[in-house]
């Protein structure tokens, strides 16, 4: 293949948030189905209706008049985490670390953090400021321990692992994992790292930070390319088993591996983002075609 006809078929293969609109969500996820990918917590309801795993749920907070009786749960908790119930991009999750006394706490960035902090937080996810469209829920979740292989790659904080799926089939996949850039947190946006997957060999083949190609993490020099994700057939499975449970055809399933528990569904997403296409440097159209699409 020239190289003109290699460039054509890879700008081919490329799908804009446009073309993804129109090609993916729209005509497979119905907009009447949204809100159960939106809120974390009716997605979780889905998913363990279905025999679905999720990370265990400790507490929920629907309203101020909730917020001293959630903190007052707290008190004696080593560990958790916050979460508002229709956030996005990470906003609003709190990660607390270790108790330092009953009612204080450290955050996994190194934080103190008071039981006073911990109500003026949950009183900004109840009113609606990390969510777009009002008044919100709290939820606070068990924190997550990584088995080895996940805490070897990212010691700073929780690595993900998203997978695109079509008709409950997966198609493409990347693990996230958090940097000192990303303050702990996986997402791309800001400054996590993506890893490309190769889908039947559970390989990694590809990593990229801040839309640059390097092929260790950044803040460890832990070596990255070539790693094979353990138990990758049961990750695949899970992420299977979660789009089937919900009435949405293509569907980002983020997953995580608790070293107690196993695998656990994080949350899903009705319009999974399209970075995923710089992290594997081929465009979802590649994908797409190898699945028989």
């Amino acid at each position: 293949m020239s190289w003109a006809s290699s460039w054509h078929a890879a700008k081919r293969d490329l799908y804009g948030m446009n073309r993804r609109n129109v090609a993916l969500i729209y005509p497979h996820n119905q907009r009447r189905h949204y809100p159960i990918a939106d809120d974390k917590l009716l997605a979780k309801q889905w998913l363990e209706r279905a025999g679905v795993p999720t990370v265990e749920t400790l507490a929920t907070c629907a309203g101020l008049f909730q917020v001293p009786e959630t903190v007052t749960r707290l008190f004696l908790s080593e560990d958790f985490v916050v979460k508002p119930a229709q956030g996005a991009g990470g906003d609003g999750i709190l990660v607390v670390s270790e108790r330092i006394a009953p009612g204080r706490w450290r955050t996994a960035g190194g934080e103190l953090l008071t039981a006073d902090a911990l109500r003026r937080h949950l009183a900004h996810i109840v009113f609606g400021a990390f969510c777009k469209k009002g008044d919100d829920r709290a939820f606070i979740e068990r924190r997550v321990t990584p088995p080895a292989f996940f805490a070897e790659l990212s010691p700073g904080g929780l690595a993900d692992l998203r997978i695109i799926t079509l008709f409950a089939r997966p198609i493409v996949a990347m693990l996230r994992i958090p940097t000192s850039l990303s303050g702990g947190r996986a997402n791309l946006s800001q400054g996590g790292l993506g890893v490309a997957i190769n889908l039947s060999s559970g390989r990694i083949t590809r990593a990229v930070l801040s839309g640059a190609s390097v092929t260790e993490h950044p803040d460890t020099g832990v070596a990255l390319i070539g790693r094979v994700v353990p138990g990758w057939p049961a990750l695949l499975d899970l992420a299977r088993r979660a789009a089937r449970a919900v009435p949405l055809e293509y569907l980002g399933v983020d997953l995580v591996v608790d070293e107690t528990f196993g695998p656990r569904v994080l949350e899903i997403n009705a319009r999974p983002g399209i970075e995923i296409q710089n992290v594997h440097g081929v465009g979802i159209g590649k994908f797409l075609a190898e699945a028989g699409w």
